[in-house]
């Protein structure tokens, strides 16, 4: 409840203090524990807010009356996602039921966004040609629009992922075209299921009873690791182009899919060690 408190409702716009904001920040990232990321979209939605203000004649269009201008704040995550492989993955499904298998498979397969598997709908699977349109997210017992411009583009689905895909149509009891994919069978199928339920009640169990996380670990693991594991194995495994997987991942900037969602396997690395260190060892290079 506290983050939900306004930090500066009774403050006047122009008293604000820039350090006083940069503790706060440092507040919400320390004891609250959120990522730096979020901070930085916290102090960019006020660098806004002062904008508009000024537009608008609200307060002086000066320097001073904008403390956010000299507000420092961190923007690199700290997370370090915890990368699956593929059979590691088929491992984690392999006691699941039918729905919460079907869901899993097609993010580990497709990097889809919990909240886009939420949305779909059964008439946003087009099996003739082999794509699946992301129209709507659900997210927070509601549904919106995908998160970018670039999230709107559809997603491959090949035959094997058909073939689950309607192996589960052909199982659950809703299964019209404006029928939701992934319903929660608690409200007979008027919302989808709820992506955290999930991910609390099997994904991490599963994870634990497979060695990859302990029970006592508290690091995030959900269904966003498979995105990253995905775009980990393309690129690290099967070597495939990074602009593929920029498109199969639905990124605006190649950046990101290079510089967020591929994690080197540590076998890898140590190969890579190896054969530098073989270069350097070569004989006549130490006596």
């Amino acid at each position: 409840m506290k983050a939900q408190i306004p930090r500066w409702g009774k403050n006047v716009a122009v008293s604000v203090k820039p350090l006083d904001v940069e503790n706060w920040l440092k507040a919400l990232h320390g004891q609250l524990g959120y990522a730096n990321p979020s901070c930085a979209k916290i102090r960019q939605v006020m660098v806004c807010i002062y904008k508009h203000a000024q537009r608008h004649g609200l307060i002086p269009r000066t320097e001073d009356a904008n403390p956010m201008k000299w507000v420092r704040c961190k923007t690199t995550s700290e997370y370090e996602a915890i990368i699956l492989t593929p059979e590691q993955a088929f491992q984690l499904v392999s006691g699941f039921p039918p729905l919460e298998r079907t869901i899993t498979l097609l993010a580990a397969a497709t990097g889809l966004r919990i909240s886009e598997c939420l949305g779909l709908q059964w008439q946003d699977l087009d099996f003739e040609h082999e794509k699946i349109h992301v129209r709507r997210t659900w997210l927070g017992d509601q549904s919106g629009e995908p998160k970018t411009k670039a999230s709107k583009q559809p997603v491959a689905m090949g035959a094997l992922l058909a073939d689950i895909m309607r192996e589960w149509q052909n199982e659950t009891p809703h299964s019209k075209p404006k029928d939701w994919v992934f319903p929660s069978v608690r409200l007979h199928g008027r919302k989808p299921r709820t992506g955290s339920v999930m991910a609390q009640q099997y994904l991490r169990p599963a994870a634990v009873k497979l060695g990859i996380l302990r029970a006592e670990d508290r690091c995030r693991f959900g269904f966003h690791n498979l995105r990253h594991s995905l775009a980990s194995y393309l690129v690290t495994q099967t070597r495939t182009d990074v602009k593929t997987v920029q498109t199969m991942l639905r990124h605006a900037d190649v950046g990101t899919t290079l510089g967020l969602y591929t994690h080197a396997i540590n076998k890898d690395k140590l190969i890579a060690q190896n054969q530098v260190m073989e270069a350097i060892m070569k004989p006549g290079l130490v006596n």
